[in-house]
């Protein structure tokens, strides 16, 4: 479900019914109108609950309304507070876990390679660390192999520990959940071919930087798992999780 909350100013003082109604008609066209089409296009419940009465110096429409995939409306009638209860239809569909593997590589200065994936599906973009999904019959250690080849294009790097899990749903044109293990990988400091690169486009991969956890920090890009400068800093200490702990969203 969508959250669509907000605080639609209207411009100039409604003094009496007439000027209220008039209001709530253009937040039922402007921000209904939204909600009916972000549940259309992202198949899911929107749900409106926004600002409503007077201010010093504003007054708010109001809209408390509950929008199906479908584009139906369930909503209080006016612009006055109140609350709205609604039945969802919870769907039960349980759509394949994929499994998956990540590798963290970190350089003698503790710095880490990530990747910066960008998709037209998704709003943003984020960092991670190189991985992705497992092929058919694939173990977890041929994966990570196969994975360091197809994004970085070495298949010299030596790999292991294991240093955790990570379990995750995300949107990429659809909702997708995907549990991962995570596995440490030391290497020199190194370049991938810009030509190489090119070639990533169709999965989503648009850069790759060596961070250290205080440019992380500095910068504050979105990252997959949020806390891996602490994970950095972890591993610069020696402290290195354990093949099962979980890692974080």
């Amino acid at each position: 479900m969508v959250l669509f909350c907000s605080a639609p100013g209207l411009d100039g003082r409604r003094t009496d019914e007439r000027g209220w109604r008039d209001g709530h008609g253009w937040w039922l066209s402007a921000g209904l109108g939204d909600a009916r089409r972000h549940a259309r296009r992202l198949g899911v419940p929107v749900a409106m609950a926004t600002q409503a009465g007077s201010t010093e110096d504003e007054d708010f429409p109001g809209l408390a309304a509950l929008v199906s995939p479908a584009g139906e409306v369930a909503r209080l009638p006016d612009w006055r507070p109140g609350s709205l209860v609604v039945d969802v239809a919870a769907d039960v569909t349980v759509h394949p876990v994929r499994e998956a593997v990540r590798c963290l590589l970190v350089d003698h200065a503790g710095r880490a390679l990530l990747v910066r994936y960008a998709d037209d599906r998704a709003a943003g973009d984020w960092w991670g660390v190189p991985g992705g999904g497992l092929d058919p019959g694939e173990d977890h250690l041929a994966a990570v192999r196969r994975e360091l080849a197809e994004e970085l294009a070495r298949d010299d790097l030596a790999v292991g520990p294991w240093i955790g899990r990570r379990c995750h749903t995300f949107w990429l044109g659809r909702w997708m959940t995907q549990r991962e293990r995570w596995v440490l990988c030391r290497a020199e400091p190194f370049e991938v071919d810009p030509a190489h690169l090119r070639t990533l486009a169709a999965e989503a991969i648009r850069e790759l930087r060596w961070w250290s956890p205080d440019e992380l920090r500095s910068e504050a890009p979105v990252l997959t798992p949020r806390d891996l400068p602490a994970l950095l800093d972890r591993i610069a200490r020696g402290d290195l999780p354990g093949p099962d702990d979980d890692l974080g969203v």
